[in-house]
């Protein structure tokens, strides 16, 4: 999967994640459970891939990102949460970038190739 597929995929996860967690004024969920269990089945294959795509160029990040979504599933406070948002974000950002080098790096060599021949 390429970076800037990853990307994406973690942003779908995320709205899932927020849709799959609407509650109703008792406290109960109001989806079903199997898109439940999707949301956090598709959270957790993200937050791996995600890591380990990551883990070569930034390994402090990628460290920071498995360690504070582990911790929000102990505890779930508002300060976690958005520290939590916010390093999910910085993944996102370093995915497309890197996304874009990728690319760069892709036209670079096919040109050296071409200027080779």
């Amino acid at each position: 999967m390429k970076y800037k597929k990853l990307a994406i995929f973690g942003i779908i996860t995320y709205i899932l994640q927020v849709i799959s967690s609407a509650q109703n004024s008792g406290g109960e969920y109001t989806m079903p459970p199997i898109l439940i269990i999707v949301s956090g089945l598709a959270s957790l294959t993200f937050m791996i891939l995600a890591v380990v795509y990551l883990w070569k160029t930034q390994k402090l990040t990628s460290s920071l990102y498995l360690i504070f979504t582990l911790i929000s599933l102990i505890n779930y406070s508002p300060f976690i949460r958005i520290v939590n948002f916010v390093i999910f974000l910085w993944v996102i950002s370093l995915l497309w970038a890197m996304a874009k080098y990728e690319k760069l790096s892709q036209n670079s060599e096919k040109n050296t190739n071409i200027n080779l021949k």
